[in-house]
């Protein structure tokens, strides 16, 4: 690609950077990802400021600005200038860009569960709704229960966004910056009622998942169980579909 040919969004880069909503990442981190993706196939494939910039805009991130873009793509060592005022991904970072950033391009076949969550029920959705829902399940039947907290709260943190912005309400949950908070305040603005609604047990879903994922992501003396993650797998299927609904998706 270059900034003076005809441009045509890359197949799968908006729900690429959808799926990198949840994660604490720069912008410019953002913007070297979405690079990192087009460059996938074939390694000497470029795109400018101008590029990247509407990829992410594309994708619901705030409008950027191309001038600091491109003054952060200049200095990053990720990233080196390419002819027509693009950039490519240097040789020496793809390595550590493939190992990061693969796990959310490509979903590892495994045998088919309905665990935790059905798989019906997100079935149809978006591609990376799907894709944690088969890590759910899958974490969950080969025992890794911390694992599975983790992508449970991760899910409903994805879905509380998803259904913020068909709404056309997800200022709410951004902060200063334009970009959107930890689930911690994401729960606070639901459990609010100036957004979205749920039922009681919805919100039982969120605020046991919360912290149960809190436990497994953050305290290292803690290890769920597989009673940790029964007690409550009720209501995150409850908190899951009510979302999904509000969300459009269902």
């Amino acid at each position: 690609m270059t900034p003076n040919s005809t441009w045509i969004m890359p197949g799968g880069v908006v729900d690429f950077l959808k799926s990198l909503r949840a994660e604490r990442l720069t912008m410019l981190d953002r913007a070297v990802a979405a690079l990192w993706l087009v460059s996938t196939g074939d390694h000497n494939a470029t795109a400018s400021p101008a590029e990247l910039a509407n990829m992410l805009e594309a994708a619901g991130y705030p409008a950027q600005n191309r001038s600091r873009l491109r003054k952060q793509l200049t200095s990053d060592k990720r990233t080196a200038k390419a002819s027509g005022g693009a950039f490519r991904i240097r040789i020496t970072a793809r390595p550590s860009l493939d190992s990061s950033l693969s796990v959310y391009t490509r979903t590892r076949e495994v045998p088919k569960s309905d665990s935790i969550i059905p798989q019906e029920l997100l079935e149809g959705t978006r591609g990376y709704i799907e894709t944690v829902g088969i890590q759910i399940n899958a974490s969950y039947d080969s025992g890794l229960y911390d694992c599975c907290a983790v992508m449970c709260r991760r899910l409903l943190e994805t879905l509380i966004i998803e259904a913020y912005e068909a709404a056309g309400i997800e200022d709410q949950l951004k902060d200063a910056d334009g970009n959107y908070r930890m689930f911690a305040a994401l729960l606070s603005q639901v459990q609010s009622g100036t957004g979205i609604s749920l039922s009681r047990n919805g919100l039982k879903g969120l605020k046991d998942f919360k912290r149960l994922g809190d436990l497994s992501a953050h305290n290292r003396r803690y290890n769920a169980l597989r009673t940790d993650i029964d007690r409550v797998r009720d209501d995150i299927r409850v908190a899951s579909e009510e979302l999904l609904h509000l969300a459009g998706l269902r």
